[in-house]
């Protein structure tokens, strides 16, 4: 419950502290001083003891929200102007929220990827990785196990205690340097630990795959391989087919678009099981080639996709490069392919994305440890080593990581892509 009560104190917290600094900019702005005081007030209050405790930052929050209306409704003849800012506002608060929940996945991701396995039990769940600062395993004079720790009495003059467990489930602690002993309760023992994450997870992640793939290496190949492969073959057929429905003239054209949309409309499952009966007969069961030799025959989106773009290509160009003497291959070749670059980026963005993260392929066409690619391997990595969620977060970080560079690199052209395709190419 509190920690419910706490979240509805956040939210309503980050909007009131909006809402109220949205009035009282509209205030300032129209050199109404005397009436943002009461916001500015507010906006201090929630500064200063908002975060005591969650019912007293809903109340503080609360009086925000009033003392920010309460300044609209004074400047009457300027609340066009505060209703577009509170709704501004609004906006940016729902776009933060939105970014906070697709967040908390990765975030969670990468602060498990470096935890140790002590924190992973405790609860609440720990987000800042952290390490005790000195434990180490020895003997004593009994030949028992006995345990080192420091004692925090400040950091620049640390005492080593040795730690020893009692079977009356207290701990007696003994100052190695005085020798002074006592027995405290184990309750009474605090871990004295610093911020430090544990980087050795990645290594031995890579440490528990099998010899024989060299370290995940081998997966890494196989998917650069598909990588490579897939994304030569969607962008040659899918430009080629867009370019002959968009600019050639030949007859049934338009029926065989709407055919080749409709197949947009067919359910993965249903051709699941033909593909796999014609790449068995093939002999292509346990190879690589039926998770890449498809994208050479298109894909119904991409195609769909490069047309609008090759439509809204003026016919001038297409008749100056005819006049020039070159055919439909080289204006396909150099008139029209530099003109849909922010397209081609897409598609290349797109089909990688989906290459990398394949795992349904594999699963069905693969066998042999040696030709999985990384998404398929990082299942049998957690059917391994699922009880280790370190050494699984890191492995999954190590996959994950590259691809949302790539994003992150050329999102521009993604989403410049995505939008004038929805705008008909213009």
């Amino acid at each position: 419950m509190t920690a419910f009560l706490w979240l509805i104190a956040s939210i309503l917290l980050v909007w009131a502290a909006l809402y109220a600094l949205a009035a009282a900019s509209t205030a300032i702005a129209r050199g109404r001083w005397a009436e943002s005081w009461p916001v500015l007030l507010s906006l201090a209050a929630l500064m200063t003891l908002g975060q005591r405790s969650a019912p007293l930052t809903i109340g503080v929050a609360l009086v925000a929200v009033l003392a920010g209306g309460w300044v609209l409704r004074r400047l009457a003849p300027v609340r066009a102007v505060a209703r577009a800012s509170v709704k501004r506002a609004g906006v940016q608060l729902a776009l933060v929220l939105g970014s906070i929940v697709f967040l908390i996945p990765f975030a969670w991701l990468i602060s498990t990827a470096l935890k140790t396995d002590e924190e992973m039990a405790v609860f609440p769940p720990v987000w800042i990785p952290t390490q005790q600062v000195t434990t180490s395993e020895v003997r004593n004079v009994d030949g028992l196990p006995a345990g080192l720790s420091t004692v925090g009495e400040g950091e620049d003059a640390p005492v080593v205690a040795e730690v020893e467990p009692l079977e009356t489930g207290e701990v007696r602690v003994r100052d190695m340097a005085t020798g002074a002993e006592q027995v405290v309760p184990r309750s009474q023992l605090v871990k004295q630990r610093r911020i430090a994450p544990r980087w050795q997870n990645f290594p031995d992640a890579l440490r528990y795959l099998p010899p024989e793939t060299n370290r995940g290496l081998l997966f890494l190949l196989n998917t650069l391989f598909l990588v490579v492969m897939s994304l030569i073959g969607t962008l040659l057929s899918s430009s080629l087919v867009a370019f002959s429905f968009a600019r050639l003239r030949w007859p049934g054209r338009d029926v065989w678009f709407v055919v080749l949309l409709a197949t947009m409309m067919v359910p993965g499952a249903v051709t699941m099981m033909p593909q796999f009966l014609i790449f068995r007969s093939l002999g292509w069961i346990d190879t690589l080639a039926p998770l890449w030799v498809p994208s050479f025959f298109g894909s119904a989106f991409f195609i769909f996709l490069l047309r609008q773009f090759f439509l809204s290509i003026p016919d001038e160009l297409e008749d100056a490069a005819r006049l020039d003497g070159c055919g439909p291959w080289l204006i396909y070749w150099k008139v029209m392919l530099p003109l849909v670059k922010p397209a081609l980026a897409a598609i290349s963005i797109m089909s990688i994305l989906g290459t990398w993260n394949n795992f349904m392929g594999p699963l069905i066409y693969l066998s042999s440890a040696e030709k999985m690619p990384l998404a398929y391997a990082l299942q049998l990595y957690q059917m391994q080593h699922g009880g280790e969620p370190g050494l699984l977060m890191a492995a999954s970080t190590m996959v994950v990581a590259p691809i949302i560079v790539l994003f992150f690199i050329g999102q521009k052209w993604f989403i410049e892509g995505a939008s004038l395709t929805g705008l008909g190419g213009r």
